[in-house]
């Protein structure tokens, strides 16, 4: 593997009076020892009008050690005319990472050298190199004297990895609340510091994936391998917890009906976190089929499937031989398989209140559905819009509302946590 070359940023003193030659030889001296600490394959000077003319003082100091350092060759300067701009300082040294960093040719480690300069040079070379994910050094040594005393030098690497995690970890909240959570797992991916959770947050992602895509079984082994007790997770605890419960409900509870308001309220919840994207086709799609969901899972309650009618059950339902007939035109292959119409308007034959709610307003529901009909994720080519969205959403979980009592509950259990963003 070829070795990187490393390319040392330094800033060139301008607190000195550089046309005090005492001045601009002490400061000579201080970016000689760093460069003869570092032996870069090249420097990079950012220095203003006025402190560049220290630099041939530094040639001199090579010089003097048998050793030459020739413009181009060794190093290069680059001018900074805005020396307390901290936006005009920072694109200076941003366009100089830019073009080590393309170049093909070559593969460099740029160290980036803040300790002279203005404070505003300064800031603005940190703040760059940590943006860029570049080595940050500085110059210490004793300071008894104020300024630190020649020959007592000391290069400090700032380790900047835990800054890195904390900016990730923001960054895969950020994601994790957008419900972008294969994105939000590269990102966790990265974090080095041992004491962040790392692998219960991931499993978060994952199960939340596994159940964005209605995958609950996994959704459920992912959550279950997650440290509850962990204080990184202090603040969605509680909402964990619930989701934890959900998902074991849906995977293992013995009651079908106790299951299937579970998923319906998933399913009502998902169609939500579409809309919170602004893809109310997608949005509407689940509603659509929450709606048909919650005709179903009434019917069962009747020992009726929609994919199967058995017209034996119709006739102990007393349900009216006229609308039989109306179903029995439905019958592929020996089974009767309905829709979301016939499955509201048999359960109004059955004197539900579901599917007397679905007759008052059918109007209204069937200029919605139509709407759906008409989307490009269905049978036409219309986009939906938010208000499409909302007006369905409001029929659904006036339903849903009516098909059971604790759906309230089950739809907080089955919302997903969010972090809160506020920076501390």
């Amino acid at each position: 593997m070829k070795r990187k070359e490393v390319v040392l940023f330094m800033i060139v003193g301008t607190g000195i009076n550089c046309s005090d030659e005492d001045g601009a030889r002490l400061v000579a001296q201080k970016l000689y020892s760093t460069i003869t600490k570092m032996y870069p394959s090249k420097v990079v000077f950012f220095a203003s009008e006025q402190s560049k003319n220290t630099i041939p003082y530094i040639e001199e100091l090579f010089a003097q050690d048998n050793d030459e350092f020739i413009l181009d060759d060794d190093y290069q300067i680059v001018l900074i005319e805005s020396i307390d701009n901290f936006n005009a300082c920072f694109e200076v040294f941003e366009s100089k990472i830019w073009e080590f960093d393309e170049d093909i040719m070559n593969d460099y480690q740029i160290i980036m050298d803040y300790t002279s300069g203005t404070k505003t040079m300064s800031a603005a070379m940190a703040c760059c190199g940590m943006f860029y994910r570049k080595d940050l050094i500085s110059v210490g040594g004793d300071r008894s004297h104020g300024e630190v005393s020649s020959g007592t030098e000391i290069i400090n690497y700032q380790n900047l990895y835990q800054i890195y995690d904390r900016i990730s970890i923001a960054r895969a909240r950020r994601y994790f609340n957008s419900n972008r959570f294969m994105q939000c797992i590269d990102i966790l991916e990265r974090i080095v510091d041992v004491r962040f959770d790392k692998e219960s947050s991931i499993n978060i992602c994952k199960s939340y994936y596994s159940w964005d895509i209605m995958d609950f079984e996994n959704a459920y082994e992912y959550l279950k391998k997650v440290d509850l007790s962990n204080f990184d997770l202090i603040e969605i605890m509680e909402k964990l917890k619930k989701n934890l419960k959900a998902l074991g409900m849906m995977v293992n509870s013995k009651s079908p009906n106790l299951k299937n308001c579970y998923i319906l309220a998933s399913l009502i919840n998902n169609s939500i976190r579409k809309a919170e994207e602004y893809k109310y086709d997608d949005a509407i799609a689940r509603l659509y089929r929450s709606f048909e969901l919650i005709a179903q899972i009434q019917l069962s309650k009747y020992n009726i499937k929609s994919s199967d009618v058995d017209i034996s059950v119709l006739m102990e339902k007393n349900v009216s031989e006229e609308f039989i007939e109306y179903l029995k035109k439905t019958e592929e292959d020996g089974k009767i398989r309905i829709g979301l119409v016939a499955d509201f308007l048999l359960l109004n034959e059955l004197g539900d209140k579901l599917g007397k709610y679905f007759v008052q307003n059918e109007s209204k529901i069937k200029n919605l559905t139509q709407k759906r009909n008409n989307s490009i994720l269905a049978h036409g080519l219309e986009s939906q819009t938010e208000e499409d969205f909302n007006q369905f959403l409001e029929v659904v979980s006036e339903l849903a509302h009516k098909l059971d009592k604790d759906m309230s509950r089950f739809l907080n259990e089955t919302t997903f946590a969010k972090f809160d963003l506020r920076f501390e």
